[in-house]
């Protein structure tokens, strides 16, 4: 466990109006923590301070850059359109009148999972683009600084952006049957629903390579579905795995790389942990997916993870499991029905991409995805998908995602393993939006 490296001080205790680019945003109930609005703090204490010690937030240099034409005469280097927060804030919306359809899994945290408060100063500052990356380091920007502008160099941020994708192109959920990578043979139908936790995966693997961890690309051993951590019996009939020579279920093995299913797939095994053995603090249950109902009784097969799962594994692995301070390190969640959704995730993926670096989470209907297209058969199915690239220069605006469901899960003709899928950005908010969507994290 790594050693807590920045902390806040203690924040106020009334209601918060912070201001944002010559806005005032004032600060409700937040949709996750349900935390009441809070003042803001007196001081703060900058990521990467000393314990007790006040920091200083970064303060990036922006001075516009002059670049020369071919003639000579000099010309203004393009800047980055205004920046307009994002809503991390619940707003009281009314629900649309379609129903959801049975794969729906609400938005409220699962029981044995809560969703730690976010303070919501700490909000403010990421609502207002202010909580960024300097050297793999989350640190708060002056005020008055433009977010759309790199911290490090002062330069804009770009029009259109894409991250690096070698490897994680090649992150693909394992089947829901076969033999694992120590060849055991199995037959397990939870494995079709780890959507979320591959896109949480492509998400981490960013981190890895930013801070050192979380461990993505080298994650191994046996995985087992965690009934019992859920408080549930072993469903009848239920997933066929490996056994111990005493005869209890070892579940199945999976690594950083194999080539299993005829092409090389990447991270499976940390795809698996954080599928099944995963436990941020207070959680009673292991995994991001949800093992049981209400009322304990086992799922088979899960039925997923809602985005409030995601956003808490999120923040616990990228933090490193930092012992303070780990619930707000970095990930906040804006829901579905935010009327400014669209403007919302724009930014949000210009500043996490474009900017810091790491990709933004999309938990949405596959009714709307280009990869799941099957005229009037397209399915309504709650996933997630990470984006990995935007281009808002575009006409219509685009992003990249992946898709880590590979072509077992979905063999429709528009989707293949290692694949990226390029949309329009309207088409992604609608997919957000639609019957069984959720929101998303960055």
């Amino acid at each position: 466990m790594r050693s807590a490296d920045r902390r806040f001080l203690a924040w106020g205790a009334a209601a918060l109006a912070v201001v944002l680019t010559g806005g005032a945003l004032f600060v409700g109930l937040h949709g996750g923590g349900g935390e009441a609005a809070t003042s803001s703090p007196t001081a703060l204490i900058a990521y990467g301070s000393p314990v007790g010690s006040l920091g200083t937030p970064a303060t990036p240099t922006p001075s516009p850059g002059v670049t020369a034409t071919a003639s000579g005469t000099p010309m203004p280097t393009p800047v980055a359109p205004t920046f307009q927060p994002v809503d991390v804030f619940a707003t009281p919306t009314a629900v649309p009148s379609k129903g959801a359809l049975p794969t729906d899994q609400v938005d409220s945290p699962a029981p044995r999972r809560p969703v730690p408060a976010q303070p919501a100063a700490w909000l403010a500052l990421k609502a207002a683009g202010r909580i960024a990356l300097v050297d793999g380091k989350a640190v708060v920007l002056d005020a008055g600084v433009d977010p759309l502008r790199n911290p490090s160099t002062g330069a804009p941020v770009p029009a259109a952006h894409i991250l690096d994708t070698t490897y994680t192109r090649w992150i693909i959920e394992p089947l829901g049957y076969g033999e694992d990578e120590k060849g055991n043979s199995f037959s397990d139908r939870n494995l079709w629903n780890l959507c979320e936790p591959g896109a949480t995966t492509v998400a981490l693997y960013y981190w890895q390579q930013l801070t050192g961890h979380p461990n993505v690309t080298g994650t191994a051993g046996y995985f087992l579905d965690p009934y019992a951590a859920e408080g549930a019996a072993w469903p009848v009939p239920g997933p066929t795995v490996a056994r111990s020579s005493g005869g209890a279920r070892i579940g199945t093995y999976w690594s950083g790389s194999d080539r299993l299913n005829g092409y090389t797939a990447h991270a499976r095994g940390y795809i698996m942990y954080l599928g099944m053995a995963v436990q941020p603090p207070g959680w009673q249950s292991k995994g991001i997916a949800v093992y049981a109902d209400a009322n304990g009784r086992p799922l088979y097969p899960t039925i997923g993870a809602p985005r409030t799962n995601i956003q808490v594994a999120l923040n616990w692995e990228a933090s490193g499991h930092e012992p303070q301070g780990w619930a707000e390190f970095w990930y906040a969640s804006v829901m579905r029905f935010e009327p400014t959704a669209g403007r919302d995730l724009q930014m949000a993926v210009t500043l996490d991409v474009g900017r810091d670096g790491v990709p933004v989470v999309v938990e949405l209907d596959t009714h709307g995805l280009p990869n799941w297209q099957a005229g009037s058969k397209t399915p309504h199915i709650r996933h997630a998908v990470t984006i990995v690239g935007y281009d808002n220069a575009a006409t219509p605006p685009t992003y990249t995602y992946i898709d880590t469901c590979g072509r077992s899960c979905n063999s429709r003709g528009g989707n293949q393993n290692g694949q990226l899928h390029v949309i329009a950005q309207s088409q992604m908010v609608a997919a957000m939006q639609d019957t069984v969507g959720s929101g998303f994290v960055w």
